[in-house]
């Protein structure tokens, strides 16, 4: 595995020289040439045309994708990697690494198996049943690092499926799919409404699936 660190960097300061340094490293036998955002800098549409030149060079069933979070699009350069041609994806549970943090393997497990855009196309190295263990393995992570959960996270954040009462909590009942974009326990999540008191504070009151 060879980890092209500044890749995307070094292809836009100078294109025929990183190139030539992954490209030299397949020819030497590399297995996965992995394409690395090392600054984080990186948008998904210059992800997009990148990784889509690389695969000139480089098969995509031998390329990788490594985006750190420094501009919240880390997710997204993954996603932008595969739909490009790249078969693998590095990353992390909660997003967590150095600076702002790395590409979300909680949200993009779940990405690939429910939008169909992704499930229809690719297959993946994790079982289907598995899915449901992605609230407890992020919340799991979380404890044993005596960390505070992240309530905001997609997919997996206690948040992620809470309405609050009114309007919204009227159409979840009617129909979820009005504010939901997918089942939580598809996921392990479950479904919260939420009131607030008079004193403005926050509180769960029920669950409902």
């Amino acid at each position: 595995m060879f980890d092209a660190e500044h890749f995307f960097d070094g292809y836009k300061s100078n294109q025929e020289y990183a190139i030539s340094c992954i490209k030299a490293a397949f020819d030497q036998g590399a297995r996965w040439i992995v394409l690395c955002d090392t600054n984080g800098g990186t948008l998904p549409h210059e992800v997009s045309n990148i990784v889509s030149d690389v695969v000139k060079y480089i098969p995509g069933v031998n390329l990788g994708i490594h985006a750190h979070n420094d501009t919240e699009n880390a997710v997204a350069n993954s996603l932008a990697a595969v739909q490009a041609g790249a078969r693998q994806i590095q990353g992390t549970i909660n997003g967590l690494g150095e600076r702002c943090g790395n590409a979300n393997l909680m949200s993009l497990i779940p990405t690939f198996f429910l939008k169909k855009d992704f499930s229809e196309k690719y297959e993946l190295n994790i079982k289907r049943e598995n899915l449901k263990n992605l609230t407890q393995c992020s919340r799991l992570l979380d404890e044993i690092l005596n960390r505070k959960p992240n309530k905001h996270l997609p997919y997996v954040g206690a948040s992620a499926f809470s309405h609050k009462g009114g309007m919204h909590v009227s159409a979840v009942q009617k129909d979820p799919k009005t504010y939901e974009h997918i089942n939580p326990e598809e996921v392990g999540n479950a479904r919260n409404i939420v009131i607030s008191d008079q004193s403005g504070q926050s509180n769960i009151i029920s669950s409902f699936v």
